[in-house]
C-alpha cells in the first residue's frame, strides 16, 4: 500500500510539472482540507442578531412586580484589509441593551392605589475584533475567538403617582468594558446562519453570559 501511494504521489508531481503548472514542494495531506472555500474570508461582512440566553425574566409577588428585558444585541463585522498569519481578523462594532423594572404597589387597602418604580437601563457601546482561524474555518461552519473593548452606560428612573414624591432620572458615567469571548456559526445557505457565543458579562463582570442569534453574511 505504501508503494502505490508514493508513485501515485510521484505520478501527481511528473504531471504537474509536464503541464507546466507550478509544483508545490511543501506538499502535504491536509494542503485540500486548508486551501478550500471558508464561510469566513477577505470578502466577508457580517450583521450579527442576538439574545441573551435565561436573560429575562417576569416576577409578581404581592404588590410588588419585577420584570427583566432579555439581553439584546447587534454587532457587525468585515475583515481587516491584509490576511493576518493562518486566518482573517475580523474588525467591527457592538451595541447591547437591557432594562430591568420594579414596581411597588403601596396603600391599595386605603384606595389611594400609590405606586413607584425603578428602572435601570444598560446601554454596551464596543468596538469588536475576532480571529478566524482557517483550521477551523470551513465553507459552512467556524469557530472563533475574540473580545470586545467599548464601555457601558446605566441609566436609573424613578416615578410614581404619589403627588408628594419627585420623579427623577439618573444617568452613570459610562465605564470601561472588556470582555474576551469564543464563538461558532453555522451557514443553512450562502448568507443566512445561526451563531453563539459566551463571554463576561457586560453589567456583572463576575459572571459570564451566553448569547445565541442569526448571522447576515453580504
Amino acid at each position: 500500500m505504501k508503494k502505490i501511494f508514493a508513485v501515485l504521489i510521484l505520478v501527481n508531481f511528473s504531471f504537474s510539472a509536464f503541464a507546466g503548472e507550478p509544483v508545490n514542494r511543501n506538499y502535504s495531506l491536509l494542503s485540500n482540507q486548508a486551501d478550500g472555500e471558508k464561510c469566513y474570508d477577505e470578502k466577508t461582512h457580517i450583521i450579527n442578531v442576538g439574545i441573551g440566553l435565561y436573560s429575562g425574566y417576569y416576577v409578581r409577588v404581592g404588590g410588588e412586580k419585577y420584570t427583566s428585558s432579555p439581553y439584546l444585541n447587534l454587532s457587525y463585522e468585515q475583515p481587516w484589509p491584509k490576511k493576518l498569519g493562518p486566518g482573517f481578523l475580523g474588525v467591527g462594532a457592538y451595541f447591547g441593551y437591557k432594562t430591568e423594572k420594579y414596581k411597588y404597589n403601596y396603600n391599595t387597602w386605603y384606595g389611594s392605589g400609590y405606586y413607584y418604580e425603578r428602572r435601570y437601563t444598560y446601554y454596551t457601546i464596543a468596538g469588536r475584533a475576532a480571529y478566524h482561524w482557517d483550521v477551523l474555518n470551513t465553507n459552512k461552519a467556524e469557530v472563533y475567538g475574540g473580545v470586545l473593548i467599548g464601555a457601558f452606560l446605566n441609566v436609573y428612573s424613578y416615578n410614581d403617582n404619589d403627588p408628594n414624591e419627585v420623579d427623577y432620572v439618573s444617568v452613570n458615567p459610562f465605564s470601561p468594558y472588556v470582555s474576551p469571548f469564543l464563538g461558532a456559526r453555522y451557514y443553512f445557505t450562502d448568507n443566512i446562519g445561526v451563531f453563539a457565543e459566551t463571554g463576561v458579562h457586560p453589567h456583572h463582570r463576575s459572571s459570564y453570559h451566553a448569547t445565541v442569534g442569526c448571522s447576515i453574511k453580504f
